[in-house]
């Protein structure tokens, strides 16, 4: 969706930092500057990305040791979510699958299965849409999904899980062309506690607290922009069915659980 070229000249300095990102252990891995009409992320080990409202054309300054390849995959499946997001997205950290009514997406923290079931869906006919960041437009006519290059992440346990199973049907992953519309979100929330898997819609206040945290914002400080996310995840709770999906932390549930998300869905 996002055009990525490399810049001339020299990079965008003394800017003022909006935000940062961090992996799943802590460790700060991006920071986000504005200057005048001009933001960019300095993601480190990549390089600089720069971009201006109204142009999904992006400038790129290598760091010296960037490796191509893995800068274009960074660009194509973390950074544009983000980048998108500040021109007038909305991106959500969650994975998804394409259902005969729509997109249904799978949110939660880190470790709570969304990658797992989202592949896991091919059992009851899905095809996955989304691995870690779901990107959502919104329009008049209701709320779209993008479809966005993912790769999926599998955790050794759940990939071990899968291999075993020989009648999972082994599809690649699938490319879309258009929009699609937004028909659910389950937020999952997986313990040892759960002894089967329980589904329940949430109300729509109720709906707006717990998808919020799950919201990617390049600046999230930003009056304007603070005020656009919580207005249109307003709107999101208020339009998409959202439901809580309780569950246990054994893979063998899964059977169970697709089955429960599917009864939901429809």
């Amino acid at each position: 969706m996002l055009a990525l070229s490399f810049a001339a000249g020299e990079r965008p300095i003394a800017g003022r930092k909006l935000n940062e990102w961090r992996d799943d252990c802590g460790a700060l891995v991006a920071e986000g500057f504005c200057r005048d009409e001009l933001r960019w992320l300095a993601w480190f080990g990549l390089g600089l990305f720069a971009f201006t409202p109204g142009s999904l054309q992006v400038q790129f300054w290598p760091d010296s040791d960037a490796d191509r390849e893995r800068v274009m995959d960074a660009f194509s499946r973390m950074l544009q979510p983000i980048i998108l997001q500040a021109l007038g997205w909305e991106a959500l950290h969650a994975s998804a699958a394409l259902t005969p009514g729509g997109v249904v997406g799978f949110c939660g923290v880190s470790g709570s299965g969304k990658s797992t079931l989202a592949f896991a869906m091919q059992l009851a006919g899905w095809q996955q849409f989304a691995d870690d960041s779901l990107v959502l437009r919104f329009g008049p006519d209701g709320i779209t999904a993008c479809p966005m290059p993912f790769r999926r992440g599998l955790r050794p346990p759940s990939r071990q899980h899968f291999e075993k199973l020989a009648d999972l049907p082994r599809v690649a992953v699938p490319r879309h062309s258009s929009e699609i519309p937004l028909s659910a979100i389950f937020l999952l929330q997986q313990s040892a506690a759960n002894s089967e898997p329980s589904i329940s819609r949430l109300p729509k206040n109720r709906a707006f607290l717990d998808l919020l945290p799950h919201a990617h914002c390049f600046a999230p400080n930003e009056a304007a922009d603070g005020e656009r996310l919580v207005r249109r995840y307003m709107e999101l709770a208020e339009r998409v069915p959202i439901f809580a999906a309780k569950f246990g932390s054994g893979l063998h549930e899964l059977p169970l659980l697709t089955q429960a998300v599917v009864e939901a869905a429809a």
